[in-house]
């Protein structure tokens, strides 16, 4: 079996949302972009890598919404306090913070937020 791959379908503005994490989070680029032969301002599959981490995504038109959920995250361990600030705040522009950010546990710094997007983050630091 190979290593899971985070697949994220969303209505529209895949490409946005891509360049923004590619904006906001150290090393990291965007690897490709395919759009439907029909639909040429649709992504019909984009590859991120996030620090290592492979995020795909897949644009289902407005036509198709789909709904966000808390039920999953994606969980990144920042290393520094300087980092997980930078990056905290421009997730959490036009998001929604729903915990911290807090100490909690070896953490000195967790957050739990839903960005711009619909996409729910937990960001931790956990200090020097």
């Amino acid at each position: 079996m190979k290593q899971p791959i985070t697949f994220i379908s969303v209505a529209e503005h895949a490409k946005v949302q891509m360049d923004f994490y590619a904006d906001v989070f150290p090393n990291t680029t965007i690897q490709s972009v395919i759009y439907y032969n029909e639909y040429p301002e649709r992504v019909l599959n984009g590859q991120l890598d996030l620090n290592g981490t492979p995020l795909y995504f897949l644009e289902m038109g407005p036509e198709n919404p789909v709904a966000p959920g808390w039920n999953l995250s994606l969980y990144v361990e920042m290393d520094s306090e300087a980092e997980f600030d930078h990056i905290f705040s421009a997730l959490a522009a036009d998001g929604f913070v729903m915990m911290g950010p807090e100490p909690a546990g070896i953490f000195q710094k967790v957050t739990w937020l839903t960005d711009k997007f619909g996409i729910t983050w937990q960001l931790v630091f956990a200090g020097n």
